[in-house]
């Protein structure tokens, strides 16, 4: 009989991996992150206007393939993740590890990481979920907690590691350092400040990869 997969939360996570949550303030890496002022130009702001109110309009009704083709892929060219010799962006990847004698294998919704091609060497950042805010099944945070897991024993390094999920309009960012980890508080990416805030925030990760993360 095939073992039955386990349908872990937030506190399972906690419990079986050690792990301590953080107030957002308690956790520099995360304070600093969220804290990012970009200067957005003028075509940026008027093409981000016309996503953010067909968004306000329609993201209740948008399932998850809705919701990552009309706005979010959009959000990720916005932050400008093109090509660069320090890391790519990678949709539904599969990553695994055994931590502390468990067995973890996720999928991961996007993973921006150092790789070549399709071979993925070094995870930095695990976003997930695309879920509609009213019908969804697993623990966002669990799934983001476990995936980082996984990316820490792959990098085999003390370095954090970043992430974020998404509600419908809600997202949260996300940082695991050593046993701690802190979420933020929400944004809402149909407001039009938040989400100037959260390009702001995707946009400022490139800069902590390349003078925190690459060893």
């Amino acid at each position: 009989m095939a073992k039955k997969k386990i349908q872990w939360n937030e506190g399972m996570v906690m419990d079986t991996f050690g792990l301590k949550k953080l107030y957002s303030e308690q956790m520099p890496l995360l304070s600093d992150w969220i804290s990012a002022e970009e200067d957005l130009s003028e075509v940026d702001l008027k093409n981000l206007e016309k996503l953010r109110k067909k968004a306000e309009y329609e993201i209740e009704s948008w399932n998850e393939e809705d919701l990552k083709m009309n706005y979010l892929s959009y959000i990720i060219g916005y932050a400008d993740y093109g090509y660069d010799e320090h890391f790519r962006v990678y949709y539904e990847r599969p990553i695994a590890a055994e931590v502390q004698g468990h067995k973890i294998n996720v999928i991961v919704d996007l993973m921006i990481a150092q790789g070549v091609l399709e071979y993925i060497k070094r995870p930095y950042f695990c976003f997930h979920e695309y879920k509609r805010a009213k019908k969804y099944n697993d623990d966002p945070v669990a799934q983001v907690l476990l995936a980082m897991l996984a990316a820490h024993e792959k990098n085999k390094n003390n370095k954090p590691l970043y992430g974020a999920y998404i509600i419908g309009r809600n997202w949260y960012f996300m940082v695991l350092e050593n046993k701690n980890f802190a979420v933020s508080n929400v944004f809402n990416c149909t407001d039009k400040e938040d989400l100037y805030k959260i390009i702001s925030i995707l946009r400022k990760f490139k800069t902590i990869i390349k003078t925190q993360l690459i060893v």
